[in-house]
């Protein structure tokens, strides 16, 4: 049986709660619903299926992505992605890039198509906002300051039940002396 994976950043408790109020006056101001279903995260491997005869090797290839140093990730302010999702922006940084990429290489097998590049973000609105909402969300929001940041020690595997995200793992940061070597 297949079932549904991805691989993301959670920001601590506090700042998560903090977001999912605003994700949440967000539904509520402009009746969209769909961001409130997923946990407040930044993706770093987007969804995808896999049969769960495969889950514990995909749980060991995650642990060999241990190895990073762990790194402060900022988030400033609101964008959007036309012509229907809305985000907090998560600044790009060698340190999220670099983790992305081991990821990307380490789970390739288990991908169908390439995750390419990363653009962080904290998804606020999207798949059920319509063009015209849209235009009216990102009016407001762009206008919003928003500013914090925390420390990334470590990334979670999720899997979909068929009604919600669960937390399958985290993966806590082991960086070695020697950081983990991409061959392209």
């Amino acid at each position: 049986m297949e079932s549904l994976f991805f691989v993301a950043i959670l920001p601590p408790v506090a700042l998560s709660s903090e977001i999912d109020e605003i994700r949440k006056q967000c539904s509520i101001e402009y009746q969209v619903y769909s961001a409130l279903k997923p946990p407040v995260h930044i993706t770093l491997i987007p969804p995808f299926k896999l049969d769960s005869v495969f889950e514990a090797r995909l749980i060991t290839d995650l642990e060999h992505c241990r190895n990073f140093q762990s790194f402060e990730q900022e988030l400033n302010d609101f964008d959007g992605f036309p012509p229907g999702v809305v985000f907090i922006v998560a600044d790009k940084n060698p340190g999220i890039t670099y983790l992305h990429k081991i990821l990307r290489v380490k789970l390739k097998k288990y991908l169908k198509t390439s995750s390419g590049s990363i653009t962080p973000h904290i998804t606020i609105a999207y798949r059920d906002v319509l063009q015209d909402v849209y235009e009216r969300i990102i009016e407001v929001y762009s206008r919003r300051s928003f500013r914090a940041s925390f420390n990334v020690d470590k990334f979670v595997l999720l899997k979909h039940n068929g009604k919600k995200w669960n937390l399958v793992k985290e993966f806590e940061s082991r960086p070695q002396e020697q950081q983990y070597t991409m061959n392209f």
